[in-house]
């Protein structure tokens, strides 16, 4: 193919992201180029059944998170939680042992007690009005599953996983104050009876606690989980900085991670992982064309032309920039926009040679000019 027929148009501007300026994209829409690396993808996706070959196919680095596979990336849209070995797994559905509470829970076997705290709703109210932290309160979140109450108790610095607890929505006011009699920010375990009770892991084992007391502005103090009220105990919650691995207690680490469920994503990690200060690296198998041959200068086009037909005939996917430019603007293009070889005709086809660059390590060889020896 012509560059002049492809409409390619190179950004110079350092602001604008890599893809913008290699002229893959335009906002958010794909151009050309962008198109036809999404299509080699997309056929290596549909062809290749064992996804984490197929990203190596496409020079891309993952990581394995149950059945999902993701690439670290700035600006990902996703967390990963990696522990000791080789554990992995996307926030939603990352387990931990808890980091421990901000305050011991208090000696022996207390009694429920209530405690009048009008207008206190949230755990930020609770610990202020208690000077006790969020780790010393049970958390009470009311969802409905298939139209039945589910009340889900957390440790109260702690976030229900909405992975964890699939097909649950969050109750309605009105709901809440028709199953519990009481208006939510006062609801808790204690006395409840016909509601399917859930407590997370993080509270076996706990004493003498702070929950709602099912009465509008009352809370109880001194609940102790599984003694004052029964629960099935699980994993619900996100984990958080400080926890450790269930598997041998090192910490948890956290990073920003891109999914690679579709062509575009992938596309995406590739270039973020295949890059350098000249532009994109890409290879063969998913770079827009696998070789470009540039006439250095206008007088060489013909034999250009003639190198890019030999190349299109033993089935090279070929460009051939027949731009009226400087070599150094043809080079630099050449280079942004990614294609693993650059066969250069210049002054040395006088002597029956072109030069062949190899974009990802720079080489360059003489190659005689009947034989030239271009990696598929």
């Amino acid at each position: 193919m012509l560059w002049s027929e492809t409409g390619i148009a190179t950004v110079r501007e350092e602001n604008h992201p890599l893809l913008v300026r290699a002229g893959y994209m335009r906002g958010r829409e794909y151009l050309f180029l962008g198109q036809r690396a999404l299509a080699k993808i997309a056929a290596i996706l549909r062809e290749e059944s064992d996804r984490g070959v197929a990203l190596q196919h496409c020079a891309v680095k993952f990581i394995r998170a149950g059945d999902d596979f993701a690439a670290e990336s700035g600006t990902g849209g996703e967390v990963l939680v990696r522990g000791g070995g080789n554990y992995a797994a996307l926030l939603g559905r990352a387990s931990g042992i808890a980091k421990a509470p901000a305050a011991a829970d208090p000696d022996g076997d207390l009694e429920p007690e209530e405690l009048h705290t009008p207008g206190v709703k949230t755990i930020a109210q609770v610990s202020a009005f208690t000077g006790l932290p969020a780790t010393s309160q049970v958390k009470s979140l009311v969802m409905v599953v298939e139209g039945e109450p589910l009340l889900v108790l957390l440790r109260g610095d702690h976030q229900l996983s909405a992975a964890k607890l699939p097909g649950a929505r969050q109750a309605e006011p009105a709901e809440i104050r028709e199953w519990f009699g009481a208006d939510p920010g006062s609801i808790g375990p204690v006395g409840v009876k016909n509601v399917r009770i859930l407590a997370d892991e993080a509270l076996r084992g706990r004493r003498n606690m702070i929950t709602g007391a099912n009465k509008t502005d009352y809370h109880l103090v001194n609940v102790t989980p599984g003694e004052d009220f029964a629960a099935e105990f699980g994993d619900l919650r996100h984990v958080v900085e400080g926890d450790t691995s269930i598997a041998e207690g090192s910490p948890l680490r956290f990073s920003k991670v891109m999914l690679l469920d579709t062509a575009e994503r992938v596309l995406n990690a590739a270039v973020e992982q295949n890059r350098d200060a000249d532009g994109i690296v890409l290879p063969g198998a998913i770079a827009p064309f696998g070789v470009i041959v540039t006439p250095v200068h206008p007088e060489r086009l013909e034999a250009a032309g003639e190198i890019y037909q030999r190349l299109l005939a033993d089935g090279h996917d070929a460009l051939l920039d027949d731009r009226d430019a400087r070599p150094g603007v043809k080079f630099k293009d050449a280079d942004l926009i990614g294609i693993p070889y650059r066969i250069n005709v210049g002054k040395k086809l006088a002597e029956g040679l072109v030069e062949v660059i190899e974009r990802r390590s720079r080489k360059s060889i003489d190659a005689p000019v009947n034989r030239i020896s271009i990696p598929r």
